[in-house]
């Protein structure tokens, strides 16, 4: 009796394995469908001289509304950058009135997010994936070129968690191969609910 228990014990837990990994097209769609999200996030950035760090909190909602928070190491917001219907500001928590620009779509802060990379995927003809682990967890890995007038910006690679979606980190590399942007994500939830005020620019 109790060698049968083992067994359907044994069958079930492997069951559960495989009905939750998902195939890399489901964790792709997931991705591009999302109607919105959010996440916490460490961001590495490197120049010619220095690599900067970034403590940030990431928005989105469809269609295209993003949005960044910066933080410093206590937990104070330094700076808030919003896209909005083609529009970008930039407020800083010691002015008053933002600092308005169009120069958001091939920054930093835009690459930071999956759905940028997600579009870059898709346009690219030569795009892939293959399986690798962090710490012993699986992840689909997601590669391609980028679309982008900044050398710092040539190739991307994206890991996102084979069981439910939620991607890990995404690393970009320069036209000379070198990694020239990291971005750990934390905290990351689908479809969170965003208020549309979050994305409203003065």
């Amino acid at each position: 009796m109790r060698k049968t228990l083992s067994i359907i014990v044994m069958l079930l837990m492997l069951a559960g394995c495989t009905v939750s990994n998902l195939s890399a097209e489901e964790v792709l769609k997931k991705m591009e469908t999302a109607e919105s999200y959010s996440a916490e996030a460490k961001m590495a950035v490197k120049n010619n001289k220095s690599v900067f760090y970034y403590n940030l909190k990431q928005f989105y909602k469809q269609q295209d509304k993003f949005r960044v928070e910066f933080y410093d190491d206590y937990g104070n917001l330094k700076q808030t950058m919003i896209y909005n219907d083609g529009q970008c500001a930039i407020y800083h928590s010691k002015i008053d009135k933002p600092f308005k620009t169009q120069n958001f779509l091939d920054a930093k802060e835009h690459n930071s997010f999956i759905t940028t990379f997600i579009g870059y995927y898709k346009e690219d003809p030569e795009a892939n994936w293959s399986r690798g682990k962090i710490n012993d967890n699986d992840y689909y890995v997601f590669r391609c070129n980028m679309k982008s007038n900044n050398s710092f910006f040539s190739s991307a690679e994206l890991y996102v968690n084979s069981k439910n979606a939620v991607p890990k980190m995404l690393c970009i590399y320069g036209e000379d191969g070198g990694k020239t942007m990291e971005v750990e994500y934390k905290s990351f939830k689908y479809n969170d609910s965003i208020d549309d005020s979050m994305f409203f620019i003065e």
